[in-house]
């Protein structure tokens, strides 16, 4: 039992943590593909989030795009640094948010120097202004996690050695999904959702609404349960059950299991916060927010493989500091479905 309890212990998902430098935040994921993104300096309400992003490859350019909100048009705008306008153009196309590879030493040499940026939309008007404070020390720490420092590919601290010098990247999971259940499942109606909330002491009376619940076709002779208990001003929490058909022909129903050991925490019963079950792709998405505007929390997907739910994806952002451009901490290849 000790050993299976440590095999389990290694093989969950180890997320990448995030780091802040005065106004940008810095993470990488388990296959070193990194990302840093600027935050809107404390006490200011001015902000225009720029993002830089750079997968693990030895040869891989990085890519700097400004976030984009509602429907501004980003197309033929302007970018100076400290008020120089920089020979920086943004791509046109259906985002118009992604830098010019060919315009990104000009935004890395203003990076390292500037106080920061503005951006200025083609008709004049001001889009919003990027503070530099701790961009060098964020990108460092991007060419440090992905080993770069000291060859010519570091955005920082470039040196003599060769891109070849770049270790090659760790290989993420690969993770099956079981396919879609072709015989039946198990069916549960209200009365058996009333009693498992008695059960669980998740009565709508204790904990607040909503009073909703969802069954789904999970595996062969499972049905998955999301039951809504408790909530707050934009956050749902949804606890998940399998239902499968017993021996005696009886429906029995247990707390669905996740290799995610944080999704466990009460009891062994996983929690998820605005959980939506995908259907086509046959995944759970979570988003649990710091704040109703969305510009912190935690994205995290999970995929059934027959036995528990793994995840697959998750991305965040833990400052509250209008950045929602969220980073990724981990990161698997999906088989299946």
């Amino acid at each position: 039992m000790i050993l299976l309890a440590l095999a389990l212990q290694a093989a969950a998902p180890q997320p990448g943590e995030l780091r802040t430098f005065q106004d940008w935040t810095v993470g990488c994921d388990n296959g070193r593909y990194c990302q840093a993104v600027s935050l809107v300096p404390e006490g200011s309400d001015d902000g225009r989030s720029l993002s830089v992003r750079r997968n693990p490859a030895a040869d891989a350019e990085p890519v700097f795009s400004f976030y984009r909100y509602d429907d501004e048009d980003l197309c033929g705008a302007q970018v100076s640094a400290d008020g120089r306008p920089l020979p920086v153009r943004i791509l046109e196309g259906p985002d118009c948010t992604i830098v010019h590879p060919a315009d990104v030493p000009a935004l890395l040499r203003a990076l390292r120097s500037a106080a920061q940026i503005t951006v200025t939309a083609a008709d004049g008007s001001d889009l919003g202004r990027v503070s530099l404070a701790g961009a060098s020390a964020a990108l460092l720490a991007m060419d440090e996690a992905q080993l770069r420092t000291g060859t010519v590919t570091a955005l920082v601290r470039p040196g003599d050695r060769p891109a070849s010098a770049v270790p090659v990247p760790p290989v993420v999971p690969e993770i099956r999904i079981a396919p879609f259940p072709r015989g039946e499942t198990p069916s549960v109606d209200d009365a058996r959702i009333a009693r498992l909330r008695r059960d669980i002491g998740c009565t709508v009376g204790d904990v607040g609404g909503p009073d909703e619940y969802r069954a789904v076709p999970l595996d062969e002779g499972k049905t998955l349960i999301l039951l809504a208990c408790g909530s707050g001003a934009y956050n749902v929490t949804w606890m998940p059950f399998v239902a499968s058909a017993g021996q005696d022909g009886r429906t029995e129903i247990a707390p669905a299991l996740f290799d995610a050991q944080w999704a466990q925490a009460d009891g062994g019963r996983a929690e998820l916060i605005n959980a939506e079950w995908d259907s086509g792709a046959r995944t759970i998405s979570e988003l649990s927010l710091g704040r109703g505007i969305g510009d912190c929390g935690t994205r995290s997907l999970y995929g059934w493989d027959g036995q528990r739910f793994r995840l697959l994806r998750q991305s965040a952002m833990g400052e509250c500091r209008g950045a929602r451009d969220y980073i990724t901490v981990w990161r698997t290849r999906v088989r299946g479905r």
